[in-house]
């Protein structure tokens, strides 16, 4: 078995890059390999983990950072060329150049054997004092009775769900727990995080991924926000002052895009 391995590793071909903000520092000495990458060991507890990552906290010259390591992929996109980390990469890119605010990307890598992912790591920075909505929620945030912090936010969401639509791009897990926010009381700004399943549409199916999107943030928006700041939200986020004909037809497929789903 170890002999197939070892010749496995022969066929293999692995990648690393360092964004150019930290190409010639400490950090980039750190993380210029997959092997460097892999061989940090994970501070307890983690931030999060599953079947086929974890995510945790990393120091380097005295900044925090956050390790992002598959080690397992599934599925066909991974013999694809098209592994759940890819993918996260190069939505986190993306939403650089469409000046959606996101988290900024340090250093990225895959392993891979003849077409097959076999694991990948993406480190990313730290953006301090912010929270997760979902957990904002759950912990009783005393900002989301706060009627002009939750404006701003929402606000802030429907401009950023809106470019990413209007360039046929649907982030397919757009739920609160991926929407981290500064925690200041005053101004407020929002980030996109954790994007491994979002793609653009084309087509038929291209509407229904767009109200898909919608319909997630709206599941916890229903039990949390008033009827008037869910509109304020659609409104926004369609640029519209009032609904047309296709608005309402659009919020009737929202309003129930979920009805007897888990």
């Amino acid at each position: 078995m170890i002999a197939i391995k070892q010749w496995c590793r022969l066929f293999n071909t692995v990648t690393c890059s360092i964004t150019p903000d930290y190409r010639q520092t400490k950090v980039a000495n750190a993380l210029d390999s997959l092997e460097k990458m892999f061989a940090i060991e994970p501070r307890v507890p983690l931030a999060s983990s599953d079947s086929e990552s974890i995510v945790f906290r990393h120091e380097i010259d005295g900044s925090s950072f956050y390790v992002k390591r598959y080690h397992s992929t599934k599925g066909l996109r991974s013999w694809l060329g098209w592994s759940r980390i890819q993918i996260e990469w190069k939505n986190l890119l993306l939403f650089k150049r469409l000046n959606v605010p996101t988290i900024n990307i340090v250093a990225y890598g895959t392993e891979r054997c003849f077409s097959k992912t076999v694991r990948g790591v993406l480190v990313t920075e730290t953006l301090e004092n912010t929270n997760d909505l979902a957990t904002m929620v759950k912990n009783h945030s005393p900002l989301l009775n706060n009627r002009a912090w939750v404006s701003s936010v929402i606000n802030q969401v429907a401009n950023v769900v809106r470019t990413l639509h209007d360039y046929c791009f649907a982030h397919n897990d757009l739920k609160w727990r991926n929407i981290l926010v500064t925690q200041d009381g005053e101004k407020p700004q929002i980030y996109l995080i954790d994007c491994p399943v979002g793609q653009r549409w084309f087509g038929l199916i291209q509407r229904h991924r767009l109200l898909k999107d919608i319909a997630c943030l709206d599941k916890v928006a229903s039990q949390q926000l008033s009827r008037t700041q869910r509109m304020r939200f659609f409104l926004d986020y369609r640029g519209h002052s009032t609904l047309n004909a296709k608005d309402k037809q659009d919020i009737r497929r929202i309003l129930t895009f979920f009805k007897g789903r888990k």
